[in-house]
């Protein structure tokens, strides 16, 4: 396989990213002028007649333009140059040479430094910003919230994973605001319904949703697919019509899962699974009342707005977990009243992600797999699971297989990963024969998870995404 460095060393900004960057300006341009304005913004050729980077006067920008290279000048000279708050995390282009942030690189460019601030993280997000970072040798793109981050990308050529075409994060970006996922709002705010203000953040002109409808149905399609991936290898499934929803409001009303949240409607949307297990030792949950009586973190008073819920328990109820502080900070945040004390069981399983309000980007389509053992049990072992961010999972772990980990390259931070690319991956496990089928679906104890940490991380890790 050909390495980073040769495929990319002679590579240039492609014009691809030009496209991206035009496609995103367009998205942009009408949400926040409806915000300030209550309106729709003019067209585009009222945008195309705004000032663009290099066209307003700006100081020593001609010593700018003779240290970038000639795709990044190029760049500049097509895409329009945004008002403050371009997006939910950053603010506007700002072509600020950057080479002291990134001391363990060497730049082999003879005159002109490596790496450029292309857009600033929004000042609201803290102090020691950053922003979308552009390497000028490898025309590859990162974006270190902070200058905090720069040990998650750097040395560039042993975090090859987190650099990518700056169109891939403009694209990820346009996927948000077409979804639904972050948008603007031209009412004030002392407007909104206090529900409604309360089931999102906001940084300045921005909003970012938990989830949205389209997260619900691309879920509940992933899982459907995942479902008939399995079915395809069992002869006799079980006497369950194919359209029957796994829930029903009734019965998650019995386990006291809230009316608005993720997890409702993609419950009662999602087709039951015709089979008993589906995954290594996790079990569809058929009976809804033992579903309900192994809830452990929905009690009155959490704390937490949304509490999680076992989606997928073990099949074997035996097999579980001690409660430890990593389960006590996922599942009860700063709560000092949980319901549980150190060392009481857990059952083990599939969780979906508890969610707090008071964090600024929370995923509520996220996920916990809880496992009855813990992941790299030895500190020293570098063959082991990883997180999508390709460190190595925490040494003593119950919960970090599948998760983002500590760096976000295309936006935010501390996020769960989605419950949509969880099913997505197992889905390939499934394709690709890694997992087989029998009978009562997915083959396996639950044991099967700890090959992460015995040579197979890469069947148990999920590629870097927002």
């Amino acid at each position: 396989m050909l390495s980073f460095r040769r495929i990319t060393q002679r590579a240039m900004m492609a014009p691809s990213t030009m496209n991206a960057a035009r496609d995103y300006t367009t998205t942009w341009s009408h949400m926040p002028g409806m915000a300030r304005n209550g309106r729709d913004t003019p067209d585009l050729d009222a945008l195309a007649s705004q000032s663009w980077f290099f066209n307003e006067a700006k100081e020593d920008i001609d010593a700018i333009r003779e240290r970038l290279d000639p795709s990044l000048n190029s760049f500049l000279d097509l895409i329009y140059d945004p008002e403050p708050q371009f997006f939910y995390w950053v603010n506007r282009v700002v072509m600020r040479l950057s080479d002291e942030a990134f001391l363990l690189e060497d730049s082999d460019l003879e005159d002109e430094e490596r790496f450029v601030v292309i857009y600033d993280t929004v000042s609201a997000l803290g102090s020691h910003c950053l922003g979308v970072l552009y390497d000028q040798q490898y025309h590859r793109a990162s974006f270190p919230l902070t200058i905090e981050n720069p040990d998650s990308v750097e040395p560039v050529d042993e975090h090859e994973g987190m650099w990518f075409p700056l169109e891939t994060i403009l694209t990820h970006w346009i996927q948000m605001l077409h979804m639904g996922k972050i948008t603007t709002d031209p009412r004030n705010e002392r407007d909104v319904p206090a529900d409604e203000a309360k089931s999102r953040s906001a940084i300045g002109l921005w909003f970012w949703h938990p989830y949205c409808v389209a997260q619900v149905d691309s879920t509940v399609a992933a899982m459907d697919r995942y479902t008939a991936a399995i079915e395809s290898h069992i002869q006799s499934l079980l006497p369950i019509a194919r359209d029957t929803p796994l829930f029903t409001d009734a019965e998650l009303d019995m386990a006291s899962v809230p009316k608005e949240c993720f997890v409702r409607p993609v419950l009662t949307k999602v087709n039951t699974p015709r089979f008993k297990l589906i995954a290594p030792g996790l079990e569809v949950p058929h009976d809804k009342v033992a579903f309900a009586a192994r809830q452990r973190f929905n009690e009155e008073g959490r704390g937490k707005d949304v509490p999680s819920f076992l989606l997928f328990a073990a099949s074997d109820s035996t097999r579980t977990a001690f409660f430890n502080e990593e389960i006590r900070r996922l599942f009860f945040g700063a709560r000092n009243n949980v319901p549980l004390n150190e060392d009481d069981s857990v059952p083990t399983g599939l969780y979906s992600e508890t969610f707090n309000r008071d964090e600024y980007d929370a995923e509520e389509s996220g996920f916990r797999l809880l496992l009855p053992f813990a992941l790299r049990p030895n500190l020293a072992d570098e063959d082991c699971a990883r997180r999508s961010d390709g460190t190595r999972v925490s040494s003593g772990s119950f919960t970090e297989l599948f998760q983002h980990g500590v760096f976000y390259p295309f936006g935010g931070e501390h996020r769960a990963q989605r419950l949509e690319r969880l099913i997505d991956r197992w889905t390939e496990l499934i394709e690709s024969g890694v997992w087989t089928v029998g009978r009562e679906g997915v083959e396996g104890e639950i044991d099967k998870f700890q090959d992460a940490d015995n040579g197979a991380w890469e069947d148990y890790w999920i590629a870097p995404y927002w």
